[in-house]
C-alpha cells in the first residue's frame, strides 16, 4: 500500500472512531471542549513504517481569545473551534501525553486506533477532573519555559498580573529567548508590553476616576 494511500485510510478510520469519543476531527489532529479547556489530540503516521505516533494537549479556552486581544486581532475569535488547533497564530497547547503504536494489519488499522482512542479519553477525563486553573496551566508551561514564553505571559496578563508579565518580558529578552512570532517590525514581546503597559494605565485611571467619585460622593 502506498503512504498517500495508508494515510488516507488509518485517518478515516481516526475519524471515524473518534466521534464515538465526541472528538471532532480536522486533517491530522482531533480536538474538543471540556469545561472550560480546549484538549486536542495529534498523530503522525511514519512514512515506510506501520506506526502512528502523536500527542495529546491542552489549554484554557480563554488564553487564546486573550492572545487575540494582545495581537489586536479580535476576529480570530469567530473563527472555527479548529483553528485553536492548528493556527498560525495561538498558544501552544500544554503536551501531557505521549503515544506511539504499532499497526499489525496495515490494511485494519480498527483494532490499534480504537485502543489509542480509549487510552486517549481516559487521560483526558484525568486531566478535567484535576480542573486545571490558569495558574496551574502556567506551572505546566514552566516545565519548559523556553518553548512556552508565548503562553506563559499570555496567562499572565490573562490574570491580570501585568507587572508579572512584564518581568518575564523582560527576562526573556535578556536571556535572548525569541519571541517567536513577528508581526511586521515587532515581536509578541512588544505587542504584549505595550498591551500591559496601556492596560496599567486604564486601570489606574478608572482607579482614579472611583476615588473622585467617592470624594465628591462624601463632600456632598
Amino acid at each position: 500500500m502506498k503512504n498517500s494511500e495508508k494515510e488516507k485510510l488509518w485517518m478515516k478510520i481516526v475519524k471515524e472512531v473518534s466521534k464515538t469519543y465526541g472528538w471532532k476531527f480536522r486533517s491530522f489532529f482531533v480536538f474538543k471542549v471540556v469545561g472550560k479547556h480546549f484538549f486536542c489530540s495529534y498523530f503522525f503516521i511514519r512514512r515506510g513504517q506501520n506506526v502512528i505516533s502523536g500527542f495529546s494537549g491542552y489549554k484554557p479556552m480563554n488564553i487564546d481569545n486573550v492572545f487575540w486581544d494582545i495581537i489586536d486581532e479580535p476576529l480570530f475569535k469567530e473563527m472555527p473551534l479548529s483553528r485553536r488547533g492548528d493556527a498560525v497564530f495561538c498558544v501552544r497547547e500544554f503536551s501531557y501525553f505521549e503515544y506511539e503504536i504499532e499497526i499489525k494489519d496495515e490494511l485494519n488499522p480498527k483494532p490499534e486506533i480504537e485502543k489509542l482512542l480509549k487510552k486517549i479519553d481516559k487521560q483526558v477525563i484525568i486531566k478535567s477532573n484535576n480542573s486545571r486553573n490558569m495558574t496551574e496551566f502556567r506551572n505546566d508551561l514552566l516545565g519548559n519555559e523556553k518553548f512556552n514564553t508565548t503562553g506563559i505571559i499570555t496567562s499572565f496578563i490573562e490574570q491580570g498580573h501585568f507587572e508579572k508579565a512584564l518581568s518575564k518580558i523582560e527576562e526573556y529578552k535578556l536571556k535572548k529567548i525569541p519571541a517567536g512570532l513577528g508581526f511586521g517590525d515587532k515581536d509578541f514581546y512588544d505587542l504584549a508590553k505595550e498591551y500591559c503597559e496601556e492596560s496599567t494605565l486604564n486601570k489606574e485611571y478608572s482607579l482614579n476616576k472611583l476615588l473622585w467619585f467617592i470624594d465628591r460622593n462624601l463632600i456632598n
